[in-house]
């Protein structure tokens, strides 16, 4: 890996990002925008150099991981920022979690895993990648949860937004399992038993059971708009912790 273009690639995406952060705070959403599609495109590059220079997608390792997730949130948000732009709200909480993601790395190597074990397989390839789509999914659901807590007293863009994080999350728990039943087919192959007990697969049933939680609860019997959106984002809250555990 090419250390020399790699790293300083990493921090820019991590500056942008912050600086992104903080132009939003400051209510600043104009400028903000100019450095939300440096910040993803930045990611972007981040993920396609990992690939043009180990021969997989960034699915390994803590470094690639976080870049393959911080470019999908970082994509959703952007999208979604552009899309609403003339109906006059902003969401900027996703950019809060992807520098969580992004930042996380600085407790790890800032390099590439040399273990490519069995990556040239397509059920392979499919179950690491689906996974880390589904976390990166869930992570955005949860920053529009998030999001929709300061729109209280617009309660059509609140429950819009509310809306479109249940639909995410719901995506994220069928991605998931879309991952999950690739790695069965992978197992299969690999150990001659689509299922191998153990304390990985255990979180795996234990966060995709959250996930449709997340998606199917119905806080609606709260009084409190606030608590409901609490009680159906701590699901995906747990995920994360779990995640990066």
């Amino acid at each position: 890996m090419n250390e020399k273009i790699m790293i300083p690639l990493y921090f820019s995406t991590l500056f942008l990002i912050a600086a992104n952060i903080l132009l939003a705070v400051l209510k600043k959403q104009k400028i903000a925008g100019l450095f939300g599609i440096p910040a993803l495109i930045s990611a972007a590059a981040s993920v396609v150099l990992v690939y043009v220079n180990s021969g997989h997608l960034p699915m390994s390792g803590t470094f690639e991981k976080m870049q393959n997730i911080v470019l999908i949130i970082m994509a959703l948000g952007v999208f979604y920022n552009l899309r609403n732009r003339k109906e006059g709200f902003y969401s900027f909480e996703f950019l809060f979690i992807a520098f969580f993601f992004q930042a996380f790395v600085l407790f790890d190597e800032l390099k590439v895993d040399d273990f490519f074990y069995m990556y040239d397989n397509a059920f392979v390839a499919m179950f690491f990648q689906l996974r880390l789509s589904s976390v990166a999914l869930i992570a955005f659901a949860l920053s529009q949860y998030i999001a929709a807590l300061r729109y209280g007293d617009d309660a059509k863009t609140r429950e819009k937004i509310r809306h479109r994080a249940r639909n995410f999350t719901l995506l994220g728990a069928i991605i998931f399992l879309s991952g999950e039943f690739s790695g069965s087919v992978w197992a299969q192959t690999a150990y001659g038993d689509a299922w191998r007990w153990s304390k990985n697969f255990f979180m795996s049933g234990g966060m995709f059971l959250l996930a449709l939680l997340g998606s199917h609860l119905n806080p609606e019997w709260l009084k409190s708009w606030k608590k409901q959106i609490y009680l159906s984002a701590l699901p995906l809250l747990i995920i994360i912790a779990l995640f990066i555990s």
